[in-house]
């Protein structure tokens, strides 16, 4: 990877499922400051998950982009649960969700698309029918659950590589590794795939969600894993999105810094930005 890419903040994309939560505030940003715009201070991408439950409505985009900008930042928004989870997609939805992002320009990322569990190779057509509404100038990245999608990817491959498609890593080891009796964690169980880990990187693109155990506890094993790839992609000039998970999302922030961190040992990429609640961690 050139000196360019490394001298932009990461090198790569890291960031966490929201980037307003109650138990941050004060730890780590200020509570008076938009949310949004401290965390773009530190972090350089998002999950738009909000969009899942509803297309947000123009004027919230506005503010959005306000917050960002001036910053190396991008929205990885997923697609209205209308378009993948119900049983028959609803494309004015998904033209409704288009339109109402698309002023965010430059900030976009790649569109989080997520079929449940259900959505197996038998609905490959219905797959593709939304992928192929999607913009060009925005990379997918699909997320599939069906176990036979694991088994055999060459039932999904082709899409893959037509849409320039990254399929979606969720590494959910540490959490289910870890304490299963953890009051945070006996909730997220029943929410959160125990699927086999990918860790091969479609079409030069990886887009990982770890989820990691509340407590810490055999976090680190896993977090030194996926440093040590994404060291490889900024290497091999791959892009990488990471987000960080745990259970009611209070101890992100700090995970997300470990991964950072261990990079480091393996490449070197800028320092950690600076908190700006002051707080050293």
């Amino acid at each position: 990877m050139n000196q360019e890419s490394l001298d932009r903040p990461f090198g790569y994309r890291l960031g966490l499922p929201a980037w307003a939560f109650g138990g941050w505030q004060g730890p780590y940003f200020r509570k008076s400051v938009p949310a949004l715009a401290d965390y773009a201070q530190v972090f350089n991408a998002v999950e738009g998950n909000t969009s899942f439950y509803r297309v947000p409505s123009s004027s919230l985009i506005a503010r959005w982009r306000e917050a960002v900008a001036g910053a190396d930042f991008r929205f990885c928004f997923k697609l209205p649960r209308t378009v993948t989870h119900d049983r028959r997609a609803d494309f004015d939805d998904l033209q409704q969700f288009l339109r109402v992002i698309e002023p965010l320009g430059d900030h976009l990322g790649p569109l989080l698309v997520q079929f449940p569990a259900s959505v197996g190779p038998a609905a490959i057509e219905r797959i593709e029918a939304v992928l192929e509404r999607l913009p060009a100038d925005l990379r997918p990245a699909l997320e599939l659950r069906h176990r036979a999608f694991f088994d055999q990817p060459e039932h999904i491959e082709p899409l893959l590589e037509r849409y320039r498609a990254a399929r979606i890593t969720m590494d959910t080891r540490a959490l289910f590794g870890g304490d299963l009796n953890h009051p945070d964690v006996r909730a997220a169980r029943h929410e959160k795939p125990d699927l086999p880990v990918l860790r091969t990187v479609s079409n030069d693109l990886r887009f990982l969600r770890l989820v990691l155990h509340p407590s810490g506890s055999g976090n680190q094993p896993v977090i030194d894993e996926w440093a040590r790839a994404v060291a490889d992609d900024l290497e091999q000039g791959r892009r990488s999105y990471v987000f960080i998970h745990c259970p009611n999302n209070l101890h992100c922030p700090v995970f997300a810094q470990q991964f950072h961190r261990s990079i480091a040992r393996h490449r070197i990429v800028p320092g950690f930005p600076a908190w700006p609640s002051g707080a050293l961690l």
